[in-house]
């Protein structure tokens, strides 16, 4: 009898306990339908962060891009008759997949975790449910075009849309040769990701009135590449309706690894033709034998390219074939000709160059030390990082990194190395674009100084604020998962999601009552605002002087390339003698006059 007793209420908790956990799950993930213009969508509804969250998954915006549409600019998807089940995350776009640290947190989370298909015009969208006249974010993932999908963790939208009352959508686009090849022919036009994320804005423009959101208040946000993708969608003009708003995370279309020349595009594109025996004098035969390759062939294929140091396979061309940009974007860049009526958020973090040197410097900078320099190691990563560039430019440039106060301390270098890889390739062109922009005095910009690095990153703690890791604060995972980050960055994530997403809905960032303002940033005070954990701080003319040695030599690198454009001619920005004599004049008298 005692043993009946015993098992009889056990029985009942147990089966009490199975109930509630069903519940639960159906509470989770209740179904929801909305009609569009092109058919049903199927989405689930669950509660996140005390708000009901609508998320409609793997939602197709473009027909397939496989077989003859292989290297076609896309086309807008047609309506279906059954009801679409958008229950699962987007399949990611064929990509090479990042093998350099196996098993290792810190890469493998930027790698796909969803299906590879060359037909990948999908979207996932999050939508806080019962929102009328809503502002819509846009993300456009970064990875250097070569990598990257909409349906990584860190870019669950859940969060985001909950806390910041706003619709999130996250575009898929080609990248590597299935997006961004070009071979100066309209059957391979180049900038073909470029397009797929135009379609995708489109698509967002005709439908998402549907989901209660306002086509009149698209905000694009994106990082790295997708920054660099957000100033393209400024200058091409079918893109500038689409969009209002735009936060470029570390990223910009000047950035070194953006954007090429024909010449430089085309150029890699024979290579890589060649490395599959498709290489032919006329075009039409090249075509035709890449168009018969399997994708798994063609994207093993993508590395067979000369490289040099923090250049992506396949990138932006500066004028394509499909008519993505209607001038040349270098040009259109430096000149003006891009949508101004834009407000921006223009974002660097504090160590952006520390995550590339364990992939391109890694007989210096390991993940299992210290990294310790000395000073014939700097000097050594400094002629690797700039190899380009001609030796009195190198040594223009070490000098402008070294200690000046001859201390001779390991950490110094290696943080030296750090800084300037950061300045070169990301923030220093960043920060020209806000001012550029600013000359227009059509719009307002604001910029941050991300400084607190998270809990969870696996990299070593010497690499600091690295790139790429201010995105987990904005889609807010730490509210969607607290067990892993501490109560105070759960609300540090509040704070950036009611930055990010006010600004998005008005223009202009709103702060917490009672704490600091986040000023514009304007040519007469260059006052950003440094994004960290309890201490805010008005940061002024943040790497004035370092940038301006860097963009005297990105301004003769145009100026040359410019006057050829205007000639005709076609030569590669870097390539030629008169170039590499007027950048060595540039960079190297703002150096030597602080001598």
């Amino acid at each position: 009898m005692l043993r009946d007793v015993v098992i009889q209420p056990m029985a009942i908790i147990c089966i009490t306990l199975c109930l509630l956990c069903t519940i639960k799950k159906l509470a989770a993930a209740t179904p929801v339908e909305v009609t569009t213009q092109l058919g049903v969508l199927k989405g689930k509804l669950e509660s996140v962060a005390g708000r009901q969250v609508a998320s409609f998954l793997g939602v197709p915006f473009g027909e397939p891009t496989s077989g003859q549409y292989r290297f076609k600019p896309p086309r807008m998807v047609k309506p279906w008759k059954k009801p679409f089940e958008a229950t699962t995350l987007a399949p990611s776009c064929y990509q090479s997949k990042d093998t350099t640290f196996p098993g290792f947190r810190g890469a493998e989370m930027w790698n796909a975790n969803t299906p590879l298909d060359e037909n990948c015009l999908y979207l996932n969208m999050w939508v806080p449910w019962g929102v009328r006249n809503a502002t819509v974010l846009v993300w456009l993932y970064g990875g250097g075009f070569w990598y990257g999908t909409p349906s990584l963790d860190i870019y669950d939208g859940r969060a985001l849309a909950a806390e910041g009352d706003v619709i999130v959508v996250n575009l898929n686009y080609r990248m590597g040769v299935f997006g961004f090849l070009f071979l100066d022919d309209p059957d391979v036009p180049g900038n073909m990701g470029l397009m797929d994320q135009q379609l995708g804005l489109q698509w967002i423009r005709q439908n998402i009135a549907y989901f209660g959101g306002n086509p009149e208040k698209v905000c694009l946000f994106g990082e790295s590449a997708g920054a660099a993708s957000i100033v393209a969608h400024m200058i091409a003009n079918d893109s500038r309706p689409l969009f209002h708003n735009g936060i470029l995370q570390s990223g910009s279309l000047d950035n070194p690894w953006a954007m090429e020349t024909p010449e430089k595009a085309l150029n890699k594109a024979q290579q890589f033709a060649r490395s599959l025996k498709c290489d032919n004098e006329l075009v039409s035969s090249t075509i035709h034998c890449l168009m018969n390759k399997s994708a798994s062939e063609l994207n093993d294929a993508i590395w067979n390219v000369n490289l040099s140091f923090l250049e992506f396979p396949f990138v932006i061309v500066s004028r394509d074939r499909g008519g993505f940009f209607n001038q040349d974007a270098f040009v259109s860049l430096h000149e003006g000709n891009y949508k101004k009526d834009v407000n921006l958020i223009v974002g660097l973090n504090e160590n952006e160059g520390s995550f590339w040197t364990f992939y391109y410097l890694p007989k210096h900078f390991r993940i299992e030390h210290d990294s310790l320099l000395s000073k014939d190691a700097f000097m050594d990563c400094v002629e690797e990082s700039l190899a380009l560039y001609p030796t009195v430019v190198r040594r223009a440039a070490a000098f402008h990194y070294l200690d000046q106060q001859c201390r001779n301390q390991p950490e110094y270098y290696r943080d030296a190395v750090n800084r300037m890889i950061g300045d070169y390739f990301f923030t220093c062109d960043s920060l020209w674009f806000a001012e550029q922009l600013l000359e227009a005095r059509a719009a307002k910009v604001y910029v941050y100084h991300f400084k607190h690095r998270a809990s969870t990153n696996p990299w070593p703690a010497w690499a600091g604020v690295m790139h790429a890791y201010e995105i987990e604060f904005v889609f807010g995972l730490p509210l969607l998962y607290p067990g892993n980050y501490t109560p105070q960055e759960e609300e540090f994530s509040k704070e950036i999601i009611k930055y990010w997403t006010t600004f998005a809905t008005s223009g202009k960032p709103e702060v917490p009552k009672g704490t600091l303002s986040w000023p514009e940033y304007t040519l007469a005070k260059k006052e950003s605002f440094a994004l960290k954990f309890r201490t805010k701080e008005i940061e002024r003319r943040i790497k004035e002087e370092t940038c301006k040695t860097w963009r005297s030599a990105r301004k003769i690198e145009y100026l040359l390339y410019a006057s050829q454009y205007r000639a005709g001619a076609t030569a590669s920005i870097g390539t030629t003698f008169a170039y590499r004599l007027a950048t060595t004049i540039s960079i190297m008298l703002p150096a030597l006059l602080r001598v």
